[in-house]
């Protein structure tokens, strides 16, 4: 078994755990990027330059490796790829290969923020409350039904960027002016949380969970966290995965505000923070191989780490000779 991981970049350590697990059944994992100093290129058994996501031969080049290399499932590392997979899902298929990734539409509800929060609350989702009209705002702040601190970003960015807090109207309607498609939340100032999750790709049912309480962030990434055991969010994400219809690895990120809590956004890939869960026992990468081998898992029964355990994430340097 043959594994493609696409826009490979700096997750090494996703790179690392799932060439453990191919390397273990006899197979390779490939990573391709458009960027030969990517790091995790050097961590996979072979790799590959493709052109970027946005050159018109991009697919074909994917779909090219997948064919000459036998690749059995592709995994993408990074949000804009992942539409542009999942609606050519079909051409995967028809060589074999499969992608681990959700249906195209619970990734288009996942990447637009307004999207997200309506999504949820018409399931009955508690969601962090989202506006994408300024006048809706500014009416609630007179209303006293919001108040400020409030986060305005960019309602289809991804790793943080462009995110500003605002505490005064003047600010608020400044922000606005410069930039466009962006949407404003309540700043919920208790506590965050990350949920690595797994759902099985054949039966649709829960697998596995990782909460982890964030210490510190850094560009959109959990660089410190600590394992937690909290059973509001695990019921929360029960209720979630219930009611939608994601497969495979995804990150959740919710609040907690007054007791209770709120999602933020939906990931459908394998999170910045997830190797905490995996050096905590949570090895996603063979729930993967199962699923591709036609195998269902077992579905979740409870917590498979102890709680109270903190990861420190640390950079590393790769040296390699230019040809």
């Amino acid at each position: 078994m043959n594994m493609l991981v696409t826009s490979a970049g700096r997750r090494v350590k996703v790179v690392q755990y799932l060439k453990k697990a191919i390397n273990d059944i006899g197979g390779n994992v490939i990573a391709v990027d458009c960027d030969i100093n990517a790091p995790a290129l050097y961590f996979a058994d072979e790799y590959e330059i493709i052109p970027r996501i946005d050159d018109k031969e991009y697919l074909s080049s994917i779909l090219a490796i997948c064919e000459k290399r036998n690749i059995k499932g592709v995994i993408s590392l990074i949000d804009p790829e992942l539409e542009i997979l999942a609606k050519h899902k079909s051409r995967f298929d028809e060589i074999g290969t499969s992608l681990i990734l959700s249906e195209l539409d619970m990734i288009q509800y996942s990447f637009d923020k307004q999207e997200t929060y309506n999504y949820l609350t018409e399931l009955g989702i508690a969601a962090v409350p989202t506006y994408s009209r300024l006048e809706e705002v500014e009416e609630l702040l007179n209303k006293h039904e919001l108040a400020f601190p409030l986060v305005i970003k960019p309602g289809k960015g991804s790793a943080s960027i462009g995110i500003e807090i605002v505490s005064n109207k003047a600010d608020l309607g400044n922000v606005f002016l410069k930039e466009a498609n962006l949407i404003i939340q309540p700043h919920y100032l208790e506590r965050e949380f990350g949920i690595d999750v797994y759902i099985d790709m054949i039966n649709g049912e829960l697998v596995d969970l990782f909460i982890k309480e964030k210490i510190k962030m850094r560009s959109g990434e959990t660089d410190k966290s600590i394992s937690v055991h909290n059973e509001k969010i695990e019921s929360v994400v029960k209720d979630f995965i219930s009611k939608t219809n994601f497969v495979g690895p995804i990150d959740i990120d919710c609040f907690e505000y007054k007791g209770e809590y709120y999602i933020s956004e939906i990931n459908p890939r394998f999170g910045g923070g997830y190797p905490h869960a995996y050096e905590m026992g949570c090895d996603f990468m063979k729930y993967i191989v199962a699923n591709l081998d036609g195998n269902a898992n077992e579905s979740y029964e409870g917590y498979k780490y102890e709680e109270g355990y903190v990861m420190m994430k640390y950079d590393d340097v790769v040296l390699r000779k230019e040809k």
